[in-house]
């Protein structure tokens, strides 16, 4: 009987930067991308906080904003224009921000897209909550209130940005957008929706876990 050799799972480096300034993080990923470019890089998934920042995507621009520019320093709120897709949307302690800086294993955005929501909703079912999609418009709600938003770049197939999911923060800073170009928009967080705070270190295991699941990658820990 001839032998037969398991297929292991492609290795996925996990990082976790703590809360970290929005431009830095930035400047980080477009490092890991430049790196995966010229075939040095390792396919990694970020975990990470920001202080109070505001980011427009390239179709952003002053009418997804509620107030004058020069507030936002007034605020104590960065603002930062970036070249992910997507309007303006807003980033606080509190709040998951998830980038995978990966190589996408099927080459259809569409499908790498609809893995990553899955994974917010397979998160929020662990705290019974029900996350909703909506087709053509990325992003996750719970009960018509938007909970996570999503918003990546693409060079080559090799992805950057991602995810800001609504845990623990107050969203008061969303009161300075209009968050992804909807003037009624209402956003919601996980803390609200369960009535408690939630555990930061928990939900990064699991969203750790879920995503490796979701596209079949073995997860690595490391600097």
């Amino acid at each position: 009987m001839a032998a037969t050799t398991a297929t292991s799972a492609p290795l996925l480096q996990i990082q976790d930067w703590g809360v970290l300034v929005y431009e830095q993080a930035c400047v980080r990923q477009q490092d890991m991308v430049q790196g995966l470019l010229s075939g040095c890089g390792t396919n990694t998934l970020v975990l990470t906080e920001h202080p109070a920042t505001v980011t427009l995507g390239r179709r952003g621009g002053e009418s997804d904003l509620r107030c004058a520019e020069e507030t936002f320093a007034d605020r104590g709120v960065m603002l930062q224009r970036i070249n992910r897709g997507g309007l303006a949307t807003a980033h606080e302690p509190g709040q998951l921000v998830v980038y995978p800086v990966v190589e996408l294993p099927v080459r259809d955005l569409r499908h790498f897209t609809s893995g990553v929501l899955q994974v917010v909703v397979d998160l929020l079912a662990q705290y019974a909550v029900v996350g909703e999609l909506r087709p053509g418009n990325p992003g996750v709600w719970v009960k018509g209130r938007k909970i996570c938003s999503f918003g990546i770049a693409l060079k080559r197939w090799v992805s950057c940005h991602g995810i800001a999911l609504n845990l623990n923060n107050d969203l008061s800073t969303f009161d300075l957008i209009v968050p992804c170009g909807v003037p009624d928009e209402q956003v919601t967080s996980l803390v609200r929706e369960t009535g408690k705070p939630v555990d930061m270190q928990q939900i990064k295991e699991q969203v750790v876990t879920l995503f490796c699941r979701q596209f079949g990658y073995q997860p690595v820990y490391g600097e």
